[in-house]
């Protein structure tokens, strides 16, 4: 359990303008007070972050969120009460509480309340929401570790709590409950027909589709991309996949899943067995150790676009268009 006295100094840091770096069940994020403007334009640099993209603002009452937000109606409450604590983030109304920096001058807020006893502390000990994208520079894999959060910010940040790895993997399934029909912008470890059963009727957003305004974090085309191509695998395409990409001139990874693929040509090889959660929570962490061997390109085996293979699926296309 992490030493008391470090959630004080954290708190500390926060409140007085300064950013921290914090474990969630998800992934890592890099916080400040959600109050405090000079903080939160601080994330953005950080991260080389669009100043359009909003932050997701973390609480750990209801009261924080009856302060950030104009109205929590009834299908809302329910969703609170069936995930809540959890990696479940709710767009709704704003108030004027909120800055407009985190919102991205937008009407709406993004927010969640996090499972995860380090955040959870902080946030009390803070005593207001705090504001926090996850720990990377913008565009690349999520961190999941406190090795990735090094890593990718350096001594960018004033202070990086160790919560050993994120639980999830994944970063949350967000639902804009703002319209009349709430949609999930972003999918994740909560899915689509969890939230059907608690709410009723609800859409999926479509990320090939154009985005006017990006309500939540996560909706660009590229996105979670390490330095290196990616290329999905069906499982049942291994032994061609291999036969094409052995004898190229490219340094290959290969990320398998169901499929225990061996192969002594690859320069980086991690096989993640078990559930597809299982699978979730090590893809980033995958992605951003086989940065360190230098590839070329990554073969990541390929998941039914079911529960959270739709978060998983997601992820994948969208780190894959990058070109080297």
């Amino acid at each position: 359990m992490l030493d008391t006295s470090l959630i004080g100094k954290a708190s500390d840091i926060l409140r007085n303008g300064g950013i921290v770096v914090f474990p969630t069940e998800t992934v890592y994020g890099i916080g400040a007070s959600a109050y405090n403007d000079k903080a939160i334009r601080r994330i953005f640099s950080i991260k080389s972050r669009p100043h359009n993209n909003p932050l997701i603002v973390h609480v750990s009452t209801l009261e924080q969120v009856n302060l950030i937000t104009t109205n929590i109606p009834k299908p809302v409450k329910n969703l609170m009460a069936t995930f809540w604590p959890g990696p479940l983030t709710i767009i709704l109304p704003r108030s004027s509480r909120i800055s407009h920096l985190v919102t991205g001058n937008l009407t709406t807020v993004a927010v969640r309340m996090p499972d995860h006893p380090i955040a959870s502390m902080l946030i009390r000990s803070l005593g207001e929401p705090i504001a926090a994208p996850s720990a990377n520079r913008s565009g690349r894999p999520s961190p999941t570790n406190i090795e990735h959060v090094r890593r990718e910010l350096g001594e960018d940040v004033d202070m990086v709590l160790d919560g050993g790895m994120c639980r999830i993997g994944l970063e949350s399934t967000v639902i804009d409950m703002s319209t009349d029909i709430p949609c999930i912008l972003r999918s994740g470890a909560i899915t689509k027909n969890m939230i059907q059963s608690t709410i009723g009727q609800i859409t999926l957003h479509n990320p090939s589709h154009e985005i006017i305004e990006s309500k939540s974090p996560g909706m660009q085309y590229r996105h979670y991309a390490p330095n290196f191509r990616i290329i999905p695998v069906p499982p049942n395409t291994w032994v061609q996949t291999m036969h094409k990409w052995r004898n190229s001139n490219k340094h290959i990874g290969i990320l398998c899943h169901q499929t225990a693929v061996k192969d002594e040509s690859v320069s980086f090889y991690r096989h993640i067995p078990g559930t597809h959660e299982e699978y979730a929570k090590g893809l980033f962490a995958a992605f951003l150790d086989a940065e360190t061997e230098h590839i070329d390109i990554l073969l990541v085996e390929t998941v039914p676009e079911q529960g959270v293979g739709i978060a998983i699926m997601d992820r994948i296309r969208r780190a894959q268009t990058y070109d080297k």
